[in-house]
């Protein structure tokens, strides 16, 4: 059995190993590790830095005119992100993992122009595997709200939390988020199993607010398309990027305004299935 995953790239471009001309065998893109932080001698905690991953690929195609284009294709999607700085992912089943493609061997390319092994070095800055799971709230307003999806090329689980107004983390440890507040509302204050996510700010018509507990931001993405940074209006009370808890939580809101909560699993391998 080959593995099988896609890569996309940040302009939304894909990659599709395991099926169509390219192939992939076993791989170390579940292996992991931690590094060791000591005191005294002692340990005293764990890091992950920048990690390096290989791929071995081989690209073999039905004619000489396929793998010129699949080999061009191939180099010229993944050296987007890089000349970009801005990661692609690639996706296991329901996980992604942030990355660029920093290097590439190549080898037994002159047997056939049809053929060609690739081996790839896969690097990332933030070594874990993403499941990301959304649940919506809308509260007092029974309108179509429109596309709240703004990423198409990510994993989702949805859930819908109209009726019980409950988030479920099925996660084993706490988990990041993103939580987008969708105006007309004013000083939205959140409250998720008992902790406050306030930011002290009027959001319009047609704009939305975002806090992003992973990067640390609150931002305001305004009609005419710009983005206000609304960190100092984050509430002082309760820290706004506080990992939600796992398990059943009761959710409440100060008004009438929609918003979902996007939850982050992060895992150092992807979930087996």
């Amino acid at each position: 059995m080959l593995e099988r995953f896609n890569y996309i790239n940040h302009t939304n471009e894909s990659l599709e190993f395991g099926r169509t001309k390219l192939f992939v065998n076993e791989n170390d893109l579940r292996d992991f590790s931690w590094e060791i932080t000591s005191k005294n001698g002692r340990i005293s905690g764990f890091k992950k830095g920048i990690v390096s991953k290989t791929i071995p690929v081989i690209i073999k195609c039905d004619s000489i005119e396929e793998g010129i284009t699949l080999k061009n294709k191939l180099f010229e999607i993944l050296e987007k992100d890089v000349l970009a700085v801005k990661h692609g992912k690639i996706i296991i089943g329901d996980y992604y993992l942030k990355c660029f493609v920093t290097e590439s061997s190549k080898k037994e390319y002159l047997i056939n122009k049809s053929y060609m092994q690739v081996t790839l070095k896969v690097s990332t800055d933030f070594p874990y595997w993403i499941k990301e799971t959304k649940s919506i709230f809308n509260y007092g307003s029974t309108e179509d709200e429109g596309d709240l999806d703004f990423n198409r090329d990510t994993p989702y689980d949805y859930s819908s939390n109209l009726i019980g107004k409950q988030l479920f983390n099925s996660n084993f440890v706490p988990s990041n988020f993103r939580m987008n507040i969708y105006g007309i509302c004013v000083n939205p204050k959140i409250n998720i199993g008992g902790h406050i996510y306030e930011v002290t700010a009027e959001i319009g018509a047609n704009e939305y607010l975002t806090i992003d507990s992973t990067n640390k931001t609150i931002l305001l993405r305004k009609t005419n398309g710009t983005t206000e940074n609304l960190f100092n209006k984050r509430g002082r009370e309760y820290y706004i990027f506080e990992k939600i808890p796992t398990g059943s939580l009761n959710v409440s809101a100060n008004g009438t305004f929609s918003f979902d909560v996007i939850l982050l699993e992060e895992r150092g391998e992807p979930k087996w299935i």
